[in-house]
Formats: structure tokens, C-alpha cells, sequence
């Protein structure tokens, strides 16, 4: 499970090297251009799902360690929407964030809040066919922020969408040939959802595609 999620993001790193062994390298041609910038991407990608697989480990059953502080979620969403920005235009995807200035403070930790919204976009890449979209949007009620991410693949279908977040729950998606997650990364949103206080879900979107929403507690809210 997780090597294959690993598989990817290293092949990138091996053949940049291997050119640069062989001394084939030209940072002046614009397809090793695009390689460079690809690799440091699937370089940041392979350190993140490390990440969470430590984490999850470490979580037992006190889960993920959390720091809640009081924060706008919007510059964090930014910032991700920047990290897989690389890797979006690879595939020609365009990820589409909708920025709000009248975004509440919500109680949360700023680094698992980030590394949940990184796992839910390279989930949708993975998920969105190459000249696709990616939606993220974010929708505010009175005790909570819901942050949505939406992909325009096939849905989920008839996936069991309890599965999609259980830490073991992608080996039997995968074995039943209905995968759609990335490794752990799912169950680690799961967790920092819980641990800061919200919840995650996944559903078909009305639109098409699949869409993950993350509840967040406002600010001082029960």
C-alpha cells in the first residue's frame, strides 16, 4: 500500500538523476525544465506521505497530536492550492479556489489543516482526467466552515464511503478494484478532522465528480 503510493513521486527524483549522472542534464531545454520543477514537486509529495505514515503510526489510539489555535483557513488553502500547482500543470489541470474575504476565524491547527487539504487535492488530481478541473470552495453556516474539494472524475459510485476514510479501508478498495484514495492519506484527514474538532465526508457532486468536505469549528463556536 505504501510503496505503491510511493512509486510515483520516486520515479520522478530517479530519472532526474539519472540524467544528471550521465551528464544529459540541460537546465536550458524547457522539458528539463519541467522535469526539475516536477521532481522537487514529487520530492515534496513522497516527504509528505512519509509524513502521514509516521503519523498514523504514532496516533494509536490517543490519535494526532493537535494544537488548536484560532486562524482564517483561507491563506492555508492557498498555500496548498500553490504546492500542487507543479504537479496540476503537468496534466494540464486547473485547480479553481474560490477566495472569500468574509471567511470567518475557525478553531483549527494550521499544519494538519494543511496536510488534510494536501491529501484531499492530490487525491482530486489523481482522480481528475488530464484538461480537467479541480473546485475548491468554501461554505459558511452558523457554527461552521465547510471547506470543499471537488474533482471532476468518474464519482464515487457505489464505493462504500466509510471505506474511503478507515486506515485500512483502501486495501479492500483496491482489491475489490474501486480504489479512490491515496494510501493513509484519507484516514489522516479523518483524524486531524476529529482532532481539531470537525468532520469529514465524501459524496458524488449533483455537477458530476466526487466532492470531500471538511467541517470546521468557527471560532468560540460549541
Amino acid at each position: 500500500l505504501f510503496v505503491h503510493d510511493l512509486e510515483s513521486p520516486i520515479a520522478s527524483i530517479k530519472y532526474l538523476l539519472r540524467l544528471l549522472e550521465e551528464g544529459k542534464l540541460d537546465s536550458r531545454k524547457e522539458t528539463h525544465q519541467r522535469l526539475i520543477s516536477s521532481s522537487k514537486v514529487a520530492l515534496l509529495r513522497a516527504e509528505s506521505i512519509i509524513y502521514d505514515i509516521m503519523a498514523v503510526a504514532k496516533a494509536g489510539e490517543q490519535g494526532l497530536p493537535v494544537s488548536l489555535t484560532t486562524l482564517n483557513p483561507v491563506p492555508i488553502i492557498e498555500e496548498a492550492v500553490t504546492m500542487i500547482s507543479g504537479a496540476s500543470s503537468e496534466r494540464n489541470i486547473k485547480v479553481n479556489a474560490e477566495v472569500r474575504t468574509d471567511c470567518p476565524e475557525v478553531s483549527a491547527d494550521a499544519s494538519l489543516l494543511k496536510r488534510a487539504l494536501d491529501n484531499l487535492l492530490y487525491n482530486a488530481l489523481r482522480h481528475t482526467p488530464e484538461n480537467g478541473a479541480i473546485d475548491v470552495y468554501i461554505q459558511i453556516e452558523t457554527e461552521s466552515v465547510f471547506v470543499n474539494v471537488k474533482d471532476s472524475g468518474p464519482g464515487l459510485g457505489e464505493i462504500d464511503q466509510e471505506k474511503l476514510f478507515e486506515k485500512y479501508g483502501q486495501l479492500d478498495l483496491r482489491s475489490g478494484g474501486k480504489h479512490r484514495g491515496v494510501g493513509l492519506g484519507l484516514y489522516f484527514c479523518k483524524l486531524a478532522a476529529t482532532g481539531m474538532g470537525g468532520t469529514i465526508i465524501a459524496d458524488d457532486h449533483p455537477d458530476g465528480g466526487a466532492v470531500f468536505t471538511l467541517r470546521l469549528k468557527k471560532s468560540g463556536g460549541n
